[in-house]
This record gives structure tokens, sequence and C-alpha cells, in this order.
């Protein structure tokens, strides 16, 4: 009868040290598993990637865009506001992919719905789906709607092999109609560049012409989606507060959703935030507000232009897809 505190405490003494067994190896495992994680992460940041577009002859994509813009202006103590939002449906039907992997898109819009409100005046509305007849401010505009403006043939990387212009485009400072991508493998961390040229008025009526280009990095990579940073850099010095005012709309900096497997983008913020003092006389002011989001909503495939018709799939677009469209 002596014995069964021994036995107790021994009992008692096993099941202690199997906890602190089980909670070590606990540990070891989430320390392990960790480490592997960690493993992992790195050796995805160091891991080199292609980025590259893949459009098949036959697709038809669609975004939505929203650009929301503010300009004030005071000069002599008199200040003016500008004010305007669009909403747009951008469309991109794919009428070619040639043997060595070129595409051809031809760009057109769908629909706007437009509104601008300039100080002491009123308001303007033109919404294409709605209004029959469009406010003189928007005439030219509604000439646009449905049309092809703009046929592109390009490479995989984005470079321009021939482009067709059917109607002027305001230039918003978001860079060509296709983004440029890198030509070889990149990894988190690489940067790349895409040059282009400005032309603006002095005030002698004489034309100045600006290098920018805009600066792509590779930010990150997360469930097949590539994060890049661009940002607007101005390569000729500019001292002239009058041509600052006329580059104030093309210094563009935003982020763009690249889906890897796809070959499209998924989604583009862009934001400006820029001021110039003196553009008109010394104690003039001009400030710029804007931000533009650009956003995947479908991508159809018109299964009678392809060669394997086993291959065509519709797909609708969900903003909360990660990433989004994926063909298989």
């Amino acid at each position: 009868m002596q014995l069964l505190p021994l036995v107790s405490l021994s009992v008692s003494f096993c099941l202690t040290l199997l906890c602190s067994v089980s909670s070590l190896n606990a540990d070891d495992n989430a320390k392990a598993l960790s480490a592997e994680l960690a493993v992992a992460k790195q050796k995805l940041i160091g891991e080199k990637v292609t980025l590259k577009y893949k459009f098949v002859k036959g697709e038809t994509l669609r975004w939505r865009v929203e650009h929301l813009g503010a300009t004030e202006t005071t000069i002599q103590g008199n200040t003016q506001t500008s004010e305007s939002r669009s909403v747009s449906n951008k469309v991109w039907r794919i009428t070619g992919v040639d043997s060595k992997g070129n595409m051809t898109l031809v760009h057109s819009v769908a629909n706007v719905d437009m509104w601008q409100k300039l100080s002491d005046r009123p308001e303007i509305r033109y919404n294409s789906k709605t209004d029959k007849t469009p406010p003189p401010e928007y005439e030219q505009v509604a000439k646009t709607i449905g049309i092809p403006l703009t046929t592109v043939t390009f490479t995989s990387d984005g470079t321009v092999i021939k482009r067709t212009n059917t109607h002027r485009q305001a230039n918003l400072g978001l860079g060509s109609l296709v983004m440029l991508l890198p030509p070889k493998p990149v990894k988190v961390g690489s940067r790349w560049h895409e040059p282009a040229e400005i032309r603006i008025r002095q005030r002698n009526g004489r034309q100045k012409t600006i290098k920018i280009r805009k600066q792509y990095t590779l930010k990150k990579i997360e469930t097949g989606v590539a994060t890049i940073s661009v940002e607007t850099q101005v390569l000729t010095p500019v001292n002239s507060s009058v041509i600052k005012s006329q580059l104030i709309q093309q210094l563009t900096n935003g982020t763009i959703k690249f889906d890897i497997d796809a070959g499209r983008i998924m989604k583009k913020l862009m934001e400006w935030d820029e001021s110039v003092v003196g553009f008109n006389v010394a104690d003039s002011m001009m400030k710029y507000v804007a931000r533009y989001t650009e956003e995947i909503q479908s991508v159809t495939v018109d299964v009678s232009t392809t060669k394997d018709a086993a291959t065509g799939t519709t797909a609708r677009a969900n903003p909360s897809d990660a990433p989004a469209l994926r063909r298989r």
C-alpha cells in the first residue's frame, strides 16, 4: 500500500515529461516551418520571372477606367478651380498573333460617363449611354465612342512595331498604350525604363522637347501576380516654371498589377500631386491633384477565330480574384 504514492508520482512525472516533449516537438515543428517559409520567401525574391504579354487572337478584354482630377490656379490673388471625373470602359480586341508572337490589338472606348465643374460656372455632364445629344464641351468625345481609335502591333514585351491612330487622344501622362515590359527575366528589385519625349510650348511660342522616362520596378510577386511600381523621371533639366506647369500632368507615380500566367495587366493605379509657383507672374501658383484607376472586368474569346476551338473560353472577372481570369 505504501507503493501507491510512488506509482502515482511516477505516472505524474511521465505525463509531465510527455507534455514537455510534445510542447518541445510543437515548438520545433513551428520553428522548422518558419525556417522553411523564410527559405521559400528568400528563394522567391531571388528567383527570376519572365513578364510577357500572352494575348490570343480573338480575345476581347474590357477594363473599367476612372479618372478624377482637380486643378487650382491662383494669379494675383484670384483663385480658379477646375474639377473633373470620367468613368469609361476601355476595350482591346486582339485581331492577330503572328508566327513570331507579335500581337495586334484594336483599342476603343465602349462608353463614358463624364462630369466637369469650373469656378463660377454650372457643372457639365455627359453619359454616352443615356444622352443622345452631348453638350458642346463633349461633342468630340461623343464622336469617338464605340469606334476603333488606335491599332497597335507589338512584341511580347510591349515594344511597338506599328501604331495607327484614327483619332487624336489626350495625353494623360500614362505612357504608351501598351506598357513596356523587361526584355529579359527579372527578379524582385529589378528595374527597367521606357523613354519618351514631350513637346512643350514656351512663352515665346517656340516648342521645346523634354526628355522623360518611366522607371518600372518589380516590387513583389504573390500568387502569380507581379506588383510593379512606376515613376516618371524628367531627364532634361527644367528651370522654367512655365515649362513645369505644362509637365505636371505627365509626372505620374503609381502601381501596376500584372498577371504573370495570363500575361496581362489586371489593375493600374496612377496618382498626381504636383505644385508649381510662378508659372504666370511672381505670386502665381498652380496645384494639380488626380487619380487614375483601371481594373479588368472581363475577357472573352471568339472561338471561331482561334485555331483550336477547344481552347476557347469565356471568363468574367471578379475584382476579388487573385490572379484574375486564369485560362487553363
